[in-house]
């Protein structure tokens, strides 16, 4: 890692720092749909998960499992989430 800084570093250009931004960015991409698509196959109806949102960690239930999100109810509060921030409550231990 300290590698791939240093030659961060080095960059001397615009077009040599938009590459390296591209490739952070689909490497991400791919990333992301690599958890959507373990979480697809993991999660079911019903399931209570951990939701990590941006005020902390919730637990959740599942009511509904779209292509890339999940309807799911956090109390009596009912939110719309990206697969990619459930995590079973499991993984939470």
């Amino acid at each position: 890692m300290e590698q791939l800084i240093n030659l961060i570093n080095e960059i001397s250009s615009n077009d040599e720092m938009e590459t390296v931004i591209n490739a952070i960015k689909k490497k991400q991409k791919e990333l992301k749909a690599e958890l959507t698509l373990n979480a697809l196959k993991s999660f079911e109806v019903g399931d209570v998960v951990l939701c990590n949102a941006r005020d902390g960690v919730h637990e959740a239930t599942i009511t509904k499992i779209n292509r890339t999100t999940a309807d799911i109810e956090i109390g009596k509060n009912k939110y719309t989430a990206p697969l990619s921030i459930l995590k079973p409550m499991e993984v939470a231990s």
